[in-house]
Formats: C-alpha cells, sequence, structure tokens
C-alpha cells in the first residue's frame, strides 16, 4: 500500500495503489489503483475501502480452491522440491504430464467443482482410445493421490474425497496379452545376433540371463560383477544344477535417460543377481575389452548413444523384423526372463529377489503368463466317451438283452 503526492496543471492530488495476496493460496493476488484526490485524507479513506473489497473478493476465490491445473503445478513442483523414496523424480514428471494429457478438460476448472460425471467422462474418452486395463487403473491411482494432496494442502475447499474414489476406472478394457517370446525364439534372437557380430549381442544375452532392466544393465561396471575363478569351473560344473555357483553380479544404480543421469534402482534399494554357467561364459568373453569408464569404475558392456537417450527398444524392434521373430520391445527380454523362470519351477520369492519386485502381485501376470497354475488342472475330466467304454457298454446291453 502506498499513498503519493503529484502535481497536475499545477494542482497539488493524492493517488494511491493497494494490492493484497491469499495467504493460503499466492497466486490468488487483487490490486487496486485511485487518482485525482484533493487531499491525502481522501486518498486514505478510498484506499481504506478498497482493500475491504479486496479482502471480501480474496475470501471468495478461497473458499473456490484452486483449479485443476493449479494443483498439478504444484504438486510437482512439491515433490521435485522435497524429492520422497516414494516418487522419482521421473516419476512426478511423468505423472503430472500424464494427467495434462488426460484430465485437459478440467485444468481450467476448479478442483472443488469436479465430480464423479467429469470422471466418467475422462475414462470413457480412454475407453474409447482402447487405453488398457492397467493404464486406466495407473490414471485413477494417479488423480486420487494429486488431488487427495491438495485437500490435505487446502487447496481444495469443501470436499473430502477424489472425485474418482470407488469408481470402477477401466474395468471394460481389454488388458493385452504382454509381449513374450519362446525359448526358440530367444535362442534364435540371439544365435542370428551372434553370428551377425551385432553390436547389441552382448547386451541382449546379458538382460535376458539377468532379467534386469535397460537401466540397471546400463548402470553396470566391472567392478560390479563378483565372479569365481576359471579353474574353479569344472568343480561347480560337476555340481547339480541348483547348488553351482558361478559369482554374482550386484545392480546399485540404474540409468534414467530422461533425466540424463544416473539414480537408485526402481526398488531404491541395490540387489544381487546370481551368474549362471551361461552368464559367466557370456562375461568372460567380455574379458579384455576396454569399453571405457566413468567415476562409478570401468564400463561393463559396450555404449551406444541410442541407449544413452532411451531408444535402445527402436534397435531391438528392427533387428527382431530382420531375422523374422515378433519385434519386442527391450523390456520385454526381462519379461522373458521371469516367465521362462515361472515356467521351470523356480519359487517366487527367489524371482521377486532376483527381478527387484516388492509386491507378489507385480508377478501375476507373468505367472498368467507361463500358465502353470492352470496346467494340468483340466487333465482327467473323463467327459469323451472312449472306444473301449463304447465297447463295454455294448457288451453289458447285449447281456442283459438275453
Amino acid at each position: 500500500m502506498a499513498i503519493q503526492e503529484y502535481e497536475e496543471n499545477g494542482r497539488a492530488l493524492w493517488r494511491y495503489y493497494v494490492q493484497k495476496r491469499s495467504r493460503i493460496n499466492p497466486r490468488i493476488r487483487l490490486q487496486r489503483r485511485g487518482s485525482g484526490f484533493s487531499s491525502r485524507k481522501d486518498a486514505e479513506r478510498d484506499e481504506r475501502k478498497q482493500l475491504m473489497e479486496i479482502s471480501a473478493e480474496i475470501a471468495k476465490l478461497e473458499l473456490q480452491g484452486c483449479t485443476w491445473r493449479e494443483i498439478i503445478d504444484r504438486w510437482e513442483s512439491f515433490y521435485l522440491l522435497y524429492p520422497s523414496a516414494r516418487y522419482a523424480e521421473s516419476t512426478v514428471k511423468d505423472n503430472a504430464q500424464m494427467l495434462r494429457n488426460w484430465t485437459g478438460p478440467w485444468l481450467d476448472r476448479n478442483a472443488s467443482d469436479l465430480n464423479r460425471a467429469d470422471a466418467r467422462e475422462i475414462f470413457v474418452r480412454a475407453e474409447e482410445l482402447e487405453k488398457t486395463q492397467k493404464f486406466c487403473k495407473k490414471l485413477k491411482t494417479t488423480i486420487n493421490v494429486v488431488y487427495n494432496w491438495a485437500i490435505e494442502e487446502r487447496l481444495v475447499v469443501g470436499v473430502v474425497q477424489s472425485p474418482v474414489k470407488g469408481l470402477d476406472a477401466g474395468v471394460n478394457a481389454q488388458e493385452k496379452i504382454p509381449e513374450i517370446l519362446s525359448i526358440e525364439q530367444i535362442q534364435k534372437l540371439l544365435f542370428e545376433a551372434k553370428i551377425r557380430k551385432h553390436p547389441w549381442y552382448h547386451i541382449w544375452a546379458l538382460t535376458v540371463l539377468t532379467g534386469c532392466r535397460s537401466g540397471e544393465v546400463h548402470g553396470l561396471r566391472l567392478e560390479d560383477a563378483d565372479l569365481i575363478k576359471e579353474d574353479e569351473v569344472s568343480k561347480q560344473m560337476a555340481l547339480s544344477p541348483e547348488r553351482r555357483h558361478f559369482g554374482t553380479i550386484r545392480l546399485q544404480r540404474s540409468w534414467n535417460a530422461r533425466l540424463n543421469k544416473y539414480g537408485p534402482l526402481k526398488a531404491r534399494y541395490w540387489r544381487n543377481i546370481p551368474v549362471s554357467s551361461e552368464l559367466y561364459g557370456l562375461l568372460i568373453s567380455l574379458k579384455g575389452h576396454d569399453f571405457g569408464k566413468d567415476e562409478f569404475g570401468h564400463y561393463l558392456l559396450p555404449r551406444f548413444w541410442e541407449w544413452d537417450i532411451g531408444q535402445q527398444a527402436q534397435v531391438l524392434r528392427t533387428f527382431c523384423r530382420e531375422i523374422g521373430i515378433p519385434s519386442i520391445k527391450f523390456h520385454t527380454l526381462r519379461a522373458c526372463f521371469a516367465t521362462h523362470l515361472i515356467s521351470r519351477g523356480v519359487p517366487s520369492a527367489t524371482i521377486m529377489k532376483i527381478c527387484g519386485w516388492k509386491e507378489l502381485k507385480t508377478m501375476e501376470r507373468y505367472v498368467r503368463l507361463a500358465g502353470i497354475d492352470e496346467r494340468g488342472a483340466t487333465e482327467g475330466l473323463g467327459f469323451i466317451p472312449t472306444d473301449q467304454g463304447i465297447m463295454e457298454n455294448v457288451v453289458s446291453m447285449f447281456e442283459f438283452r438275453h
């Protein structure tokens, strides 16, 4: 607030400027100006009047709360400024952008006015665009998280729950069968890559033998591999497969192509990968290669610019089409690893530990894909008559008539 004296046409006049910002929502800011007053007292009187009016207007605006766009922006800014173990930086940015893309009709509306009818429109659109059930559930969860955060921060007024709470989101959406390769197709992929000396051969082979994510493989250094000595291999091969031990690979960092830097693993803790005889042979074949180094150590695998910027899937898809197998994304190699371990009867707890999954439900889709729960379940129903049964029945009827 300020009152100033100025001169106009030889006369001494007074003017004022007043502005006020909401303490609840700093984005709400109102201002007023007044001029041409013949005395300072008149200017002060009008200034007080205007201050009371804008205070009342701000109070009304505060009751309306923030727009949905403002809430998304503030949620994103909050978690980028105060990172938590729950949300990685890339996750915060991705979720905020997903909300901007999929809740466009909400952005300039007051969040407190949104209701279930508005929410249904969002998911009807998602269904029309054939989005998966998994995507719809993720969208619903993200809306819930951000909206509930806004309620806690008093950015939404007069509402106690999110507009999507209790809504059946994506129940009619068709869940797509995940990409997967058979054992024969994996063998063909690696065989063709090896004989053609494809530069990505070692990367693909190591990924499908460890079940690691792309960023985790990118983060591996020579120092992360603790292998047995070569003269001990024959002793290990003499043991039964479940007792063999060729060393371990310790995962402790993951490359984030969006942020162009290394960060923690997705589960936020390091883990060990057991080295099989196949993986041991692969790692030994890399011995003597110098792929460079950084502050974390010597690179275990070759480096490619496509990998650095997150285009590793395009390289793999192109090669799959060339050799006549289903075109898959890079992450499918991890799915192949998990699915084929499950089909071999490896315990779920062991696979979860190797793959870095915290919850059993993450494995459910891979268990269904492997089909181990259904295997043999329909055997022995005995609905279809056998030739022997038919003949016995004919004989019985013949004897009965006589």
